[in-house]
């Protein structure tokens, strides 16, 4: 009787513990195990910056115009992309006219100095026959004053008649070569504005640069300048960046001016480098703001960084990103924003071995947070919350950085779907 029911026992045990083996064996085969990504709590310096996007462009740069002259043609462009020293050609335009109105107005120049050396001449010559007539008809005078009244008095008349003579003929020759001289000016300020004209039809380079063409109307619509288009007086054709001072034009919003000013240290990168960090510095900053865009109701400053270190590579046009150092703070404790979570009203970490910790928070940028309190530096912290069923991504329901509020997307729950959807 006792071995039967000890027998019995046994086999329930056996029962039981099969059972149980199953039931753990495929609740392991079937559940998903995962690692927690962790990070290191930093100390040293703690660097508060601001990011920003922005277009590479030069600090200087002209626009090459079409004289104010109509129907001008284009009979030359130097190569677009080519490198320009001061004074290099760049643009010719069709000179036959012009240098057909400088050799007529020449020419003209030619005849009117002739009229004028011709009027000098004469104002001479006419001068001293005068002087001489007058100085004949003095003598005459001298010599029958004292004789008879009626010969006298011819002769003071005739004395008259030569000083009155003498006076309107200069005045008239004067005036002769008054207008001779005036012709000439004329001649000679058309020959200097044909010459100007002329100057004209060759475009030079007033600084060293880039050549970059312009888009003009032709035809119905913008393309770029070429040989044998009409440009209208005025228009644009060339622009010539100096490629020696590069800068990155970029803006700030409204909320974040107040922390960016002149002088302040700029790291840039370009989309097209990525692996280099050029040396910046915050140049200049508009004292309005203005709309970002046409229809946004986002107001920013205009922002100009001028970057220090000279690269060949450095275009305009190129994108780019600008960080700007707001701050560097000496020996701070940090931890990655994804490592700080908000539980029941406490701002906790939770360290390598999952154990919570809280933590007093300060400071931040938007990679880290400063540790005021809770942390010494070296430890490890986890990236996602250890205590969710199932696992999320690094930074779920962590603290939301005041500077990124906006900026990021709306936090996920446990299942990743957002938290937005979620509540309605």
């Amino acid at each position: 009787m006792r071995k039967n029911t000890l027998k019995k026992l046994i086999f329930v045990v056996i029962i039981v513990t099969v059972i149980l083996g199953g039931y753990y064996g495929i609740n392991a085969l079937f559940s998903t195990s995962y690692e927690i990504p962790t990070a290191k709590v930093d100390k040293g310096e703690f660097v508060i910056s601001l990011n920003e996007n922005g277009t590479v462009d030069a600090t200087r740069a002209v626009t090459l115009s079409t004289p104010r002259i109509r129907g001008l043609q284009i009979t030359w462009l130097v190569p677009e992309g080519a490198m320009v020293q001061e004074g290099d050609p760049l643009i010719k335009f069709d000179a036959t006219k012009q240098e057909t109105d400088l050799a007529d107005h020449e020419s003209n120049l030619k005849i009117m100095l002739a009229a004028l050396d011709r009027a000098r001449q004469e104002y001479t010559i006419q001068e001293k026959q005068l002087l001489l007539n007058l100085e004949k008809a003095r003598r005459n005078y001298d010599e029958k004053k004292h004789e008879a009244a009626r010969v006298a008095e011819e002769a003071k008349l005739e004395l008259e008649l030569a000083e009155l003579n003498i006076e309107a003929k200069l005045d008239q020759l004067k005036s002769d070569v008054g207008k001779a001289e005036v012709e000439v000016k004329r001649a000679q300020d058309k020959v200097n504005l044909a010459k100007k004209e002329l100057a004209q039809m060759t475009l030079t380079a007033s600084i060293p640069g880039l050549v970059v063409y312009l888009e003009i109307w032709k035809g119905g619509t913008m393309s770029k300048v070429q040989e044998g288009d009409a440009p209208w007086p005025g228009q644009g054709l060339i622009n010539l960046p100096d490629l020696s001072e590069m800068m990155v034009e970029t803006t700030v919003s409204e909320v974040d001016a107040s922390k960016v000013d002149t002088g302040q240290q700029v790291e840039v990168t370009l989309d097209a480098i990525p692996d280099i960090r050029y040396k910046g510095v915050v140049s200049k900053k508009s004292t309005l703001a203005r709309k970002k865009d046409y229809n946004s109701r986002i107001n920013v400053f205009d922002v100009e960084v001028s970057i220090k270190d000279g690269d060949e590579r450095l275009k305009p046009g190129m994108s780019a990103s600008c960080t700007v150092i707001i701050d560097r703070i000496p020996d701070v404790v940090s931890a990655p924003l994804e490592a700080v979570f908000e539980k029941e009203g406490q701002t906790v970490v939770y360290l390598k071995n999952k154990k919570k910790r809280e933590v007093t928070v300060g400071r931040r940028n938007d990679m880290a947070i400063e540790i005021v309190d809770g942390l010494e530096g070296g430890e490890e912290v986890c990236l996602i919350d250890p205590t969710l069923e199932e696992p999320g991504l690094p930074g779920d329901k962590a603290t939301e950085p005041e500077m990124n509020i906006g900026k990021r997307p709306p936090p996920r729950d446990v299942k990743g779907k957002s938290s937005e959807k979620s509540s309605r």
